[in-house]
């Protein structure tokens, strides 16, 4: 991907955000929920789909069509969970957010974050993101 994709996505989830929390009525905080549990938003980063070219208002309505075939959905707790480790991880390795959701996606942290939430929500920051780093290191063998 290059180097404009990697500078426009973020903008592009931006005006999103905005946008769905106003077209929803919701908080902005509760429209990048929205955003990030979406099937979508993994498609955001396809090079060869170039969904960021879409408008806001194009975007919204993909969201929405891809929400509603969306079977199964994050607790809203879980997903604030993987999120508040995902944003921990890239300040640890210092890596942009969107390199370290990489890495979850390509390792399988992200799920196992998630399956495992019960467990590692009531342990310290430092231990869970050692603990996602073995996961990954493990898988890279």
């Amino acid at each position: 991907m290059g180097v404009y994709e990697e500078n426009i996505i973020p903008v592009k989830i931006a005006h999103l955000a905005e946008y769905v929390s106003r077209v929803k009525r919701i908080s902005l905080d509760d429209a990048l929920v929205y955003i990030y549990v979406n099937p979508m938003y993994e498609r955001l980063y396809n090079e060869n789909a170039k969904w960021w070219y879409l408008s806001t208002e194009a975007l919204y309505e993909e969201f929405e069509h891809r929400r509603s075939r969306r079977q199964v959905e994050v607790p809203k707790e879980v997903f604030e969970f993987y999120t508040y480790c995902l944003e921990n991880y890239a300040t640890r390795k210092q890596i942009s957010g969107m390199r370290a959701w990489m890495v979850f996606k390509e390792s399988g942290a992200d799920e196992y974050l998630i399956d495992n939430y019960d467990l590692l929500h009531t342990q310290g920051m430092d231990y869970i993101i050692d603990d996602v780093q073995r996961f990954i290191n493990r898988r890279r063998r």
